[in-house]
């Protein structure tokens, strides 16, 4: 119960703060650009499907997933502690009766819940739009349902990863523009550092965009996507375990700082 009560009201502040309204433009902009412009390819279901899947295939990994995407999720999910240390309100949260991990947890899921609404919103424009330019009616909506679910499961994902790690900095670093900095220039090192490691085979398979693909391997038939080596499960796996990792990593940094008056 605990839980839900935190949960309730930081996902209630978020949904209603401005600087998620923001967010949310910057998220649908790609969705817009494709109601305005289709560029629609053939007829069909299958053409629908092929048209859909190479889209997500390119928005995700890069726009979505991309830095844009990226730099939102930071954002967000920096501010749930580090605000809360920062102006000395957590006193106020530990006092009542509920654990440290419930506020973590609670506070964690509130922030993925508001991520879920900025980019369930514009996948949800490019599906329910595409059947209209192909003329496929609720045949088109329900065969690409699978695309849906598949595209918004892998960003959650990956966001959630890259989430539970911005928590962790905004617990070391508890000014949340400094948290936010930090998670994201770490995030962009890596990205540019990774492809560039020379006694590695293929290392572009360890970047975010790369293993995102890996992810849709399993539900995106319709394109060619032999070249991306990994095994979707087992990505799956790795951005799951290091979400839980980092979150129990964010959690013993918590139990260790004190919150004077």
């Amino acid at each position: 119960m605990n839980i839900w009560v935190i949960f309730e009201s930081e996902f209630r502040r978020l949904i209603r703060s401005r600087k998620l309204k923001v967010l949310f433009l910057a998220t649908l902009f790609p969705s817009l650009l494709y109601i305005f412009n289709p560029h629609a390819s053939g007829s069909g279901v299958d053409s629908m499907l092929k048209s859909f899947q190479a889209l997500m295939l390119d928005l995700v990994p890069n726009y979505w997933l991309g830095i844009i995407g990226q730099l939102i999720a930071i954002i967000l999910m920096s501010d749930l502690l580090a605000s809360e240390i920062d102006r000395s309100t957590i006193r106020l949260l530990l006092a009542r009766p509920v654990r440290l991990s419930e506020i973590i947890g609670a506070k964690f899921l509130a922030g993925m819940g508001a991520l879920a609404v900025l980019f369930a919103i514009p996948y949800m424009v490019i599906w329910t739009y595409n059947p209209i330019v192909y003329n496929t009616g609720t045949e088109g909506l329900w065969r690409g349902l699978t695309g849906f679910a598949a595209s918004l499961g892998a960003t959650l994902l990956v966001l959630a990863a890259l989430g539970a790690l911005a928590m962790v900095i905004s617990v070391i670093i508890t000014r949340p523009l400094y948290a936010s900095l930090t998670a994201f220039g770490i995030i962009f090192l890596l990205q540019f550092l990774l492809p560039q490691i020379p006694y590695v085979k293929n290392p572009q398979r360890y970047t975010l965009g790369y293993q995102t693909v890996v992810l849709l391997k399993s539900s995106f038939h319709m394109v060619d996507l032999s070249t991306f080596e990994g095994n979707p499960a087992h990505s799956a796996i790795f951005f799951a375990a290091a979400g839980a990792l980092l979150l129990v990593l964010a959690w013993a940094v918590l139990m260790e700082r004190e919150f004077p008056e």
